[in-house]
């Protein structure tokens, strides 16, 4: 399309920041198995058209179709939300585009509705000067997805089958980014690499939200839908087939939304003796004494009971480290924050003796 513009901006967050984000591998150690079948165009989950009309908003119209398809799985009822009121708080405005996990921050502090706040057919400008007054605003506290401040569950780049699992396990829809070239490779009813070398440094960067997924011609593949040239979908819509093949080539973003559910004790209390420490890493590692701990910060109210012990000390169990010690009074506050804030978190010899001593 002529009148496209890239709007997916690469992550420019600080790496320790983004060394924070939550992390698919610490939710679920081995993703569910995915159904692949053939479905009809008519079995296909199909929402509501957004229209981006050449800006760069697509990562806020990504964001508004969760949010949409989100709500439409707790009340069955689809609302749409608004992508202007998204995109007015971007951090780079008057920028064009988006980053990433900064859109799903923005969405769970709040997303008005579409009817207030409209984002089609709209440019740049038109969706930055929108008025947005108190009451339009009051109403956008009352929606919101994942739980405030989080950046959203980051999923492995490239990796078909835990998009499907997601979708299969969740309902939910997810963000995904492509890369292509101006050479017609995007803009059909299934994209196609044209250009293998492609740099990506020169290709535009679009976001979209896989809404479903099936086999076409006994390939797997992801149905999305597409905010920005609607007119070149399946059938002249806003859909697309992203086949297994070109999603491992040109994917380099994925991630949706979760709220994380709390409880404080349970039927069964979790009984481990320690042995040896335990220690955060960015990197995927586990291990069945990481499990355990998770196990005791689920009773201890620590770590969400809607995801399953993985057995990888990252983010969110660094995070019940933190609360757990702080808790029990296990080191100073300054301690526990430089360890924290430094992606250092320990359970160490003081940690042990407490867990120890409490379900041992």
């Amino acid at each position: 399309m002529e009148n496209f513009t890239s709007g997916a901006l690469i992550d420019n967050r600080p790496q320790q920041e983004k060394d924070w984000d939550n992390k698919f591998g610490e939710t679920v150690r081995t993703p569910s198995p995915v159904k692949w079948i053939t479905k009809n165009k008519n079995e296909w989950r199909k929402f509501k058209k957004q229209d981006q009309d050449g800006s760069g908003s697509c990562v806020a119209q990504t964001i508004r179709k969760i949010a949409g398809v989100g709500y439409w799985l707790k009340k069955g009822v689809y609302i749409d939300f608004s992508a202007t009121d998204i995109y007015q708080r971007r951090s780079n405005r008057p920028g064009q585009g988006m980053i990433g996990a900064e859109a799903f921050v923005l969405a769970s502090e709040g997303i008005t509705l579409n009817e207030l706040v409209p984002s089609d057919l709209m440019s740049d400008d038109a969706m930055d000067s929108e008025d947005i007054d108190r009451q339009e605003n009051e109403v956008g506290d009352v929606f919101s997805i994942g739980d405030k401040g989080n950046s959203g569950i980051e999923l492995p780049v490239r990796d078909i089958e835990a998009i499907a699992s997601v979708i299969q396990e969740t309902g939910k829809a997810v963000m995904v980014w492509f890369y292509f070239g101006r050479n017609g490779e995007w803009w059909r009813e299934k994209p196609v690499i044209v250009s293998p070398g492609l740099s990506f440094s020169s290709a535009d960067k679009h976001s979209v939200a896989a809404v479903d997924f099936t086999l076409v011609d006994g390939e797997k593949c992801l149905i999305i839908e597409d905010s920005a040239g609607p007119e070149t979908g399946v059938d002249g819509g806003h859909q697309r087939i992203i086949t297994e093949s070109f999603y491992k080539v040109r994917n380099w973003f994925a991630r949706y939304a979760m709220n994380f559910r709390f409880e404080i004790g349970g039927d069964d209390r979790p009984k481990h003796t320690f042995t040896k420490y335990l220690y955060q890493t960015k990197d995927i590692q586990y291990d069945d004494d990481v499990v355990s701990f998770q196990d005791i910060l689920k009773y201890e109210g620590l770590f969400p009971v809607n995801l399953k012990s993985s057995g990888w000390f990252g983010s969110i169990t660094a995070k019940g480290w933190y609360d757990y010690c702080t808790k029990y009074g296990i080191a100073s506050k300054e301690e526990l924050d430089e360890m924290y804030d430094s992606g250092e978190a320990t359970v160490g010899p003081k940690t042990i003796a407490n867990l120890n001593k409490r379900y041992g």
